[in-house]
């Protein structure tokens, strides 16, 4: 399995008042823009033929949309577990349902992505894989299942280096 772990762009600050479902928080005019620029880097990045998955929360599929509609992919798929109330075992569950033969882009949430890179690749600690708002983290993971220290780090790019 080759897989790309996109953490949503810049969304807007939690504020109950305009977004009592956090759910529903968008991205920002500046994080949009930011992903457009970033999406070569991305694709560059990006196993080929890459099936795209998201979150169901829209900062998530804003993500997915601007960043599969820029690439030339197909639209995201959506799946629940991959959600910010979950934690890493839904992601993981999520990637052991599909093919380990498959190419995948996931885009989710914190903590969860910073602590998926790290179990995959058996790091001791699980925040060694920070991933800021828009950073991706390429990991392989050979021919079997995803498992902990199954995979290897391909690539960890935070978004000010995915933007230049």
């Amino acid at each position: 399995m080759k897989l790309l772990i996109l953490r949503h762009g810049k969304a807007f600050d939690a504020d109950h008042r305009r977004w009592p479902d956090d759910s529903q928080r968008p991205l920002t005019e500046a994080g949009k823009k930011r992903l457009v620029k970033s999406t070569p880097a991305i694709k560059a990045l990006a196993p080929k033929n890459a099936r795209v998955i998201s979150s169901p929360y829209t900062r998530a599929i804003q993500t997915a949309e601007i960043v599969c509609n820029e690439a030339g992919w197909d639209a995201p798929e959506i799946d629940e577990r991959l959600s910010a109330h979950f934690g890493p075992e839904e992601s993981l569950d999520l990637l052991r349902s599909l093919p380990v033969s498959g190419n995948y882009i996931i885009v989710g949430h914190d903590p969860t992505f910073s602590f998926l890179p790290a179990y995959l690749i058996g790091a001791n600690r699980l925040g060694a894989t920070s991933l800021k708002t828009g950073a991706v983290a390429r990991i392989d993971t050979g021919i079997a299942p995803p498992a902990q220290g199954s995979g290897t780090l391909v690539a960890l790019i935070q978004p000010k280096i995915l933007a230049r």
